[in-house]
């Protein structure tokens, strides 16, 4: 302030403030010193909200979190929901006489209903009403309770007739009850992409809305007032006599309810400029608000599935990290000789377990797919495998590659094509030496057959030979007997 200037007395009061903080701030670091906010105490407040791990896991084991239960309550909102849509086309009257049976089944649901809520109070507690829906379930089952207590009385429940129809929301309750149930997993991101568009889909109904007021403006002032349009279109009164009639006549047309006989044709012989007013209304209307709307539930339902993938991926993730981490400590406790390594018998012995073998039929790993992981978990190649080994093994099974395991897979690929050219250039010469052999091979062949042939040759000839000379003997032995027998005559 400047000289001679009054401070005012709500100046006077800020600054008395400030200076307050400031000295509590300055006796409080003197004292307690810097201390972070991680290193010290709760405040009141904080641990006045604060849940333990005792009451997470109560609410956890409690009756009212048990799939079971919520299924039941789910049953009996829909048996419910049909017992109402009944009585609504076959009751006979409001007066608890004639609705007798229907007044039993409402004093059946009401009890279920007040059942399921004070279960859901013991397990929440005051948590209960921060949730929205069990906050309107709550005044359901108060207006209910209202509603048995009127039909109970003489006058009947025709004053809260109301009730039964506020009642049927509770069907929307279903939703919540399906959400972890994967048989209705499509139904429940259709309803939640609903439920979480309802807000922008308010703002484009406002829009909608307005733009539907200034149409109707327009089309009142041109059509509606026109004395032309009342001679050569008798209903133009109906259609456009007043704006409010105006607003339903383009709603009319944007739903495309009748649109070109009622409206569309008698407005082309009374008025072009309204005419272009109701092809303006479709364009912008139909084919653009009502379509925003339509893609504003697309996108949040796919926003919810991306999600909801995101959420189950990240779950998983944290699955596997807590499976790895009991397999490593199987790891350890499987080394008999506590040098922090296995050797291979030993690894084969540990994958053997029924444990591990269900952790790792767990992590996509088949007890035969597990028979060949020592040689690739043996980076070092030293006969054994190492904690670290065992866990970066299992990881790179069953994560995504990276760019070093590309790499190494790249190089083994390269080596084993340069292996396999080698290998086929040998081949190639090995085949020549094989033609070479086959060649001379052939040609033994021949000689060989050459020499059979000559072989048969001659034993033919040795046979004929020794045939005549038996033939030959034959003949000398019929000479020598001949020569016995018949002496010469001696001459005289």
């Amino acid at each position: 302030c400047r000289v001679g200037c009054v401070p005012s007395p709500g100046a006077a009061m800020a600054s008395a403030l400030s200076e307050i903080v400031d000295w509590a701030a300055g006796v409080s670091k003197s004292v307690f010193g810097n201390v972070s906010k991680k290193d010290r105490l709760p405040t009141v407040f904080e641990q006045f909200n604060t849940v333990v791990a005792e009451d997470i896991q109560r609410r956890k084991d409690h009756i009212a979190a048990k799939i079971y239960f919520n299924f039941a309550i789910g049953i009996a909102i829909l048996i419910n929901a049909i017992l109402i849509g009944v009585e609504v086309d076959h009751g006979r009257g409001n007066m608890i006489e004639d609705r007798m049976g229907y007044f039993a089944f409402d004093f059946l649901f009401f009890m279920i209903f007040f059942v399921e809520m004070l279960l859901r109070l013991h397990q929440l507690g005051w948590d209960y009403f921060l949730d929205a829906w069990n906050f309107f379930d709550y005044i359901l089952v108060v207006v209910n309770c209202a509603d048995l207590a009127v039909s109970a009385s003489n006058e009947g429940s025709g004053n809260l007739k109301i009730a039964g129809a506020v009642r049927i929301i509770r069907l929307l309750r279903v939703a919540r009850q399906i959400r972890g149930l994967k048989v209705f997993y499509g139904l429940w991101i259709v309803i939640q992409g609903m439920l979480d568009s309802l807000r922008t889909m308010l703002w484009v109904g406002l829009l909608l809305l307005i733009i539907v007021y200034c149409m109707a403006v327009s089309l009142t002032t041109l059509v509606g007032e026109s004395e032309y349009a009342k001679e050569y279109w008798p209903e133009s009164d109906q259609y456009m006599g007043t704006v409010y009639r105006s607003m339903w006549t383009v709603m009319q047309l944007i739903t495309f309810d009748k649109w070109m006989t009622d409206i569309v044709r008698p407005m082309l012989t009374v008025s072009a400029s309204g005419t272009f007013i109701l092809f303006a209304a479709i364009i912008i209307c139909s084919f653009g608000v009502l379509n925003v709307i339509i893609a504003v539930m697309v996108e949040r339902t796919l926003t919810i599935a991306k999600e909801s993938r995101d959420l189950t991926g990240k779950v998983l993730e944290k699955t596997e990290e807590e499976l790895l981490k009991s397999m490593a400590d199987d790891f350890r406790e499987s080394d008999m000789d506590d040098n922090g390594e296995l050797d291979k018998d030993e690894f084969h012995k540990l994958i053997r377990e029924p444990n591990l073998t269900f952790k790792l039929l767990l992590l996509g790993i088949q007890i035969d797919e597990a028979d060949s992981l020592f040689e690739l978990m043996d980076a070092d190649k030293s006969g054994k495998v190492t904690p670290e080994e065992f866990i970066n093994g299992l990881q790179k099974l069953k994560g995504p590659a990276k760019g070093q395991d590309l790499v190494q897979l790249i190089s083994f690929a390269q080596k084993q094509c340069l292996r396999a050219s080698m290998f086929v250039e040998r081949i190639r010469k090995l085949n020549i030496k094989a033609d070479v052999i086959q060649e001379r091979l052939d040609q033994v062949g021949q000689g060989v057959s050459m020499e059979l042939r000559n072989r048969n040759q001659a034993s033919k000839r040795n046979e004929d030979v020794w045939k005549r000379a038996a033939d030959r003997e034959v003949v000398i032995n019929k000479l020598d007997i001949e020569r016995a027998y018949n002496f010469p005559k001696v001459k005289a």
